[in-house]
């Protein structure tokens, strides 16, 4: 007999809440495998979150009003 579970992410993430944090620890070890990413997409990720530090010096309220001078969103400039 197989049973197939079928999940929506809304499900799946109320189950990781009940998680302890061991089993939250062991989930995110196991969790690139189970979603098919890479050594070298798990790499490139690494790299970006240590570079994002190196533009803190952007987070500056008095430079917000430059915000709505760019469209936002995927918006195309050309």
């Amino acid at each position: 007999m197989t049973l197939q579970l079928r999940l929506n992410v809304d499900q799946v993430s109320a189950a990781i809440a009940l998680l302890s944090q061991k089993e939250k620890k062991e989930l995110k070890r196991r969790l690139p495998l189970l979603m098919g990413i890479s050594e070298d997409d798990k790499e490139d990720a690494g790299w970006l979150h240590l570079t994002e530090s190196a533009f803190s010096f952007w987070d500056d309220e008095e430079e917000d009003i430059y915000q709505d001078l760019a469209p936002s969103g995927n918006a195309v400039l050309g």
